[in-house]
Order: structure tokens, then sequence, then C-alpha cells
């Protein structure tokens, strides 16, 4: 793993064996905050259950920490990441620096795996090593997903039928789930286990991601 500078100057996660980085090359923050806020947490309006696949940096959950404080809204926030990212590399992001909350940033990182902690009297956080491919998810359990896995085309086997089925039932009925990819594959899977597609514009630029919610 290596830093990358994007190109609105913050930096992002290289995996050079994988030749795939954690975020957009056109920018890490506002791709977080169009994806998984704007057409992810905010297409409800109440107190949230949130999953994310894909924890990484901890760029989208500090994203929504700042957003629930924001909105005065309490949101529980279960994240899957079963190769946590060196602390080495998380301090060098900077995050915390950039959006103006340094002990958030830490607070997110230093909170220990396995068990919901409370971060601050809107955001609870429960960070876990498990894989999506084995873990047990609750049905009719969550408002909103974030579906933030690496590319299909670099880990196929999260993007399956078998896998959206399984994020269909862990949804509320209306619950969302939000990703960046507009992959014709992907729309068509997620139909045919239920969800209702919709491909507003993409993060800086992109023409389409897709947010797909269940009916």
């Amino acid at each position: 793993m290596e830093l990358q500078e994007t190109k609105t100057g913050e930096y992002t996660i290289f995996i050079p064996s994988m030749n795939e980085t954690y975020h957009s090359r056109n920018g890490a923050i506002s791709e977080s905050k169009h994806v998984f806020i704007k057409e992810g947490m905010n297409r409800v309006t109440f107190d949230t259950k949130i999953l994310e696949i894909g924890f990484g940096t901890g760029l989208n959950a500090m994203l929504t920490g700042l957003e629930a404080l924001k909105q005065l809204r309490h949101v529980e926030y279960h994240t899957l990441e079963p190769f946590p990212i060196p602390s080495s590399l998380i301090d060098q992001l900077k995050y915390g620096e950039i959006l103006k909350d340094k002990n958030l940033f830490n607070e997110i990182h230093d909170a220990e795996w396995e068990q919901a902690v409370d971060i601050s009297v809107y955001f609870s956080l429960h960070k876990t090593t498990q894989k999506l491919e084995y873990i047990q998810l609750k049905d009719n359990n969550y408002d909103v997903i974030y579906f933030d896995a690496f590319a299909p085309k670099k880990q196929e086997e999260l993007w399956t039928p078998k896998i959206y089925k399984k994020l269909y039932d862990s949804l509320k009925t209306d619950g969302v789930l939000s990703t960046y990819s507009a992959a014709g594959q992907l729309k068509r899977d997620l139909k045919s286990v239920g969800f209702r597609i919709e491909n507003p514009p993409g993060a800086n630029g992109k023409r389409e991601m897709t947010v797909a919610m269940k009916a």
C-alpha cells in the first residue's frame, strides 16, 4: 500500500498489486460525499442504521459522523473491513485536518473492533473484520447500505446476485443501497433480486452511479 495524491490535493491509498485505489483519483472526499452522503444517507431523513461494505480509510464513516452531528440525527454505523489499513498510513492521510475535526477521525480509528462504540451523542460505530460473504446479517435491519467494495474486476466475489440478495434482505422496506459503480451487469443483477434502480450522475464528472431501493 502507498499514498497517492488525487487531483483535488488530498490523498488516497493505492494498492500496486491490484492497480486499484481506495477512492477516485479525481477526488476522495468529493466522491464520498456525493455517493454515500448525498445519494445514500441523505435519501432518508430519520434516525438511521447504516451498513458499510469496506471501511477502508474511514472517510465514509467520518463524513457520516459529521453529517449526523450537523443534522442532530442518530446514526448506528456498522462497517465491514477484513483487511484494516496500517495506522502508519492512516495517519498520513490527514482527513481529520482537512475536514477540521481531528478528534473525530482519531476516535473512529481508535475505536475497538468487534463491538459498538459511542463516538458521539449522535454517532455509534461498530467495526468488524468479518467478511461479507460469511457474516450473518439480520433481515429488515438497515436503512442504508454503502456498497464501497473494490471494483467488480478487482473483487468479483462481492459483486454477485447472491451477495445482492443478502443485502436486499438486510434492508428495511424503502431502504437504500448506494454505490459508485454503474456497470450494466450490476444493474441487471440488482433488479433480479428485487431492487428498484436509479442512476443519478456520479461523482467528479462521472456520468452515472447506482442507487438501489428495496420496494
